[in-house]
């Protein structure tokens, strides 16, 4: 197979993901949204500055101008990897709404499958990253149905329904490969249920513990008002699943200040952990954000 270089390889996963957000949004919108990533990312991979995106040129000149300096090829293909991975998640968020549930399957087809073969080679599992939109996709109409009870005043003080979509009595088995950081969790029918990132289990929970701050619940209980940000934070989470980059963006802040967000909203049982690596908002959350929004109105 043919050794793409990480300059060519860049530049084709960014003329694909351009052609799908196009396609649903428009070009303008494409633009905005993989520009706006790619300063996002720069800030974990300085590496993306040497991506110049020129914007969407008349038809008759072939259409998304992007140019990607032959500086990039130093990079290692472990990190080009993750910055593609990261570039797929982010774009794929701000067009979700649209691109619907198969985004990855056109992403692979307009990429062609040599590049998609390299994207693979890079530790890039575009198979698990469907899988976790689909997740997120099944997440999404819970929340709306929870959404609308808090609306309609249905909601009652029982815990909300399993976000996750099942629990550990429907785990039969699980296998891990060596030199995979993925887990794989299969049913009693040995059909996969789900598949985690040990990356991420690992880094959320030395972060959850070497972090952690005994609170006194008296004060928990008393803390009433949200600042402006973590308030955004509730509100877009109703709206949309995100990556960490993305929320950062979105909002403004640090790493450390998104995690004590989410901290402080998970003492507060706005939000709450529904895997390892994944919060979602609670009903206590969506009945805040409900009556917030009535209060508004009058």
């Amino acid at each position: 197979m043919k050794n793409w270089k990480n300059s060519i390889l860049l530049e084709s996963i960014l003329k694909a993901l351009h052609t799908i957000a196009s396609r649903y949004t428009s070009n303008r919108m494409a633009d905005e949204t993989i520009g706006s990533s790619i300063k996002t990312l720069e800030n974990k991979y300085d590496f993306l500055k040497y991506v110049n995106i020129g914007g969407t040129k008349n038809i008759l000149q072939n259409g998304f101008e992007v140019s990607v300096s032959p500086e990039i090829n130093t990079v290692s293909p472990e990190q080009i990897g993750k910055a593609i991975e990261a570039l797929i998640r982010m774009v794929y968020n701000d067009v979700r709404n649209e691109v619907g549930l198969y985004f990855i399957t056109e992403l692979k087809e307009n990429a062609g499958e040599q590049i998609t073969r390299m994207i693979n080679n890079l530790n890039v599992d575009l198979d698990q990253v469907q899988l976790e939109q689909h997740y997120a996709f099944r997440r999404q109409k819970l929340k709306k149905q929870i959404q609308k009870m808090a609306s309609t005043g249905q909601l009652d003080r029982k815990q909300p329904e399993n976000l996750l979509g099942y629990s550990w009595d429907n785990v039969s088995s699980w296998r891990h490969e060596p030199g995979n950081k993925y887990c794989t969790l299969y049913d009693k029918q040995g059909k996969v249920i789900d598949r985690l990132n040990l990356d991420r289990i690992i880094q959320n929970h030395v972060e959850k513990l070497s972090e952690y701050i005994d609170a006194d619940p008296r004060e928990i209980e008393q803390e009433t008002q949200l600042y402006e940000n973590e308030y955004k934070l509730l509100e877009m989470m109703l709206e949309r699943d995100m990556d960490t980059e993305t929320a950062q963006h979105m909002l403004n802040i640090s790493r450390n200040e998104l995690n004590n967000m989410i901290k402080k909203l998970s003492e507060m049982e706005m939000l709450q952990y529904v895997s390892f690596d994944t919060i979602e908002i609670t009903e206590t959350g969506i009945s805040y954000i409900n009556k917030k929004d009535k209060d508004k109105e009058k």
